[in-house]
């Protein structure tokens, strides 16, 4: 029999009481304010997950930036093993660190006007006061060689030196004239002095000496006995030696002594250097064999000085400084062939005459001033008398 079904008909009379059912309770539920309502309504949650997701984004991206730059291995040493990319670095390092050695040797030398003080100085000069004498680097500027440093420069040379030695053929580079004996030589940057030994003028030697090296230390100096400028013969003994030969010991024994000047060229072979005779002018010899890049002519009579003039130990100048005292014959046509050498060489020619000899009008028209150069003078070349010594010192 199927079953009755509990509805209210069927239960009357019964003893069910509705009442008695439990009926299941719903807590309140909290209703979000205004602002997050508002903040929903327009879309907030979209944006705020949005903004975290790149702001993840951004500090992932800047670890990854700061690990790589703490973490980069920095490699400090130039390739090597005898490889193409070694060779090349390490002759670039070179370069460098040559250019950085050239920058510093670059100094200005400060213009000067030189007097002498020297008892023994017999050369009136100007009456200026010396100014402070700085004394130029001499390890490059003029990169060593026959040409010293100094006033020659250096090296450069070269020119950009920022301030320093050039004429403007080196870029970047000012110029300050050199002086000599008070005397400006203009344009010059390079110089080099020929100098008259015969027996009359050898006194002055170191007084000249002295003064080039003030100006431009380590120029060169070029030795002749005399100051003709004659056509030489075909076959001239004209071999240019350094004074730190032995030749020159047997040179200057004989010449500043008393050999005789009309030897001929075969016996002038057979002269030898006697360490049992004196040495003349001891003194001037031992400062000059001391000095470097000083040359000296072989003794070939007075009067062919043009060899010393022409030689390649000055042919790097800009100025050739000639020291004499213009007593010895000269040609016009020989001028006119060192006049044209100069001219080649781009040189001038300075002279300055202890005193005003024979020769010395026809030199200075004819050679000094058409070559560019000028004509340095004193009063007199005879040394300074016993009274007028102190008065020299004093000033």
């Amino acid at each position: 029999m199927d079953p009755t079904p509990d509805t209210p008909e069927s239960m009357e009379g019964s003893s069910f009481d509705p009442a008695a059912v439990p009926m299941p309770v719903y807590a309140p539920v909290k209703r979000p304010n205004a602002f997050v309502r508002l903040w929903r309504s327009i879309g907030g949650g979209s944006l705020t997950l949005s903004i975290l997701i790149h702001a993840g984004l951004l500090v992932l991206a800047g670890f990854v930036v700061l690990a790589s730059q703490v973490f980069d291995k920095q490699v400090d040493f130039l390739p090597g093993g005898g490889t193409q990319q070694g060779a090349e670095a390490s002759a670039e390092l070179a370069h460098k660190v040559q250019m950085k050695r050239q920058q510093k040797l670059q100094k200005t030398p400060p213009k000067q006007r030189l007097v002498s003080t020297s008892i023994n100085a017999s050369l009136t000069l100007p009456e200026a006061p010396p100014d402070s004498l700085e004394m130029p680097d001499i390890s490059s500027l003029a990169g060593g060689g026959k040409l010293g440093s100094g006033g020659f420069g250096t090296g450069g040379a070269g020119g950009g030196f920022g301030n320093g030695v050039g004429m403007g053929a080196m870029s970047g580079r000012t110029f300050k004239p050199l002086m000599m004996f008070g005397k400006e030589l203009k344009d010059t940057r390079k110089m080099a002095v020929v100098m008259d030994v015969s027996r009359s003028m050898t006194k002055f030697l170191p007084l000249v000496a002295k003064e080039l090296d003030k100006v431009a230390f380590g120029s060169p100096l070029v030795l002749y006995f005399g100051c003709g400028l004659m056509k030489p013969p075909a076959k001239l003994e004209d071999e240019i030696n350094p004074v730190s030969s032995d030749k020159f010991r047997a040179f200057w024994q004989n010449w500043e002594g008393r050999a005789s000047l009309k030897m001929s060229a075969e016996e002038r072979k057979n002269i030898k250097y006697d360490p049992a005779k004196p040495m003349p002018l001891e003194a001037i010899f031992d400062l000059m064999i001391n000095r470097r890049n000083t040359w000296f002519v072989e003794f070939n009579g007075i009067t062919y000085a043009s060899t010393a003039l022409m030689s390649k130990e000055v042919m790097e100048a800009d100025t050739i400084y000639w020291f004499a005292d213009f007593m010895d014959r000269v040609d016009s046509d020989q001028m006119k062939l060192i006049l044209k050498t100069l001219k080649k060489r781009k040189q001038k020619l300075y002279i300055h005459a202890s005193k005003e000899g024979r020769s010395f009008a026809q030199v200075r028209d004819e050679l000094v001033i058409p070559s560019g150069g000028e004509v340095i003078q004193t009063q007199s070349e005879e040394p300074p008398k016993k009274k007028e010594k102190n008065k020299i010192a004093a000033q």
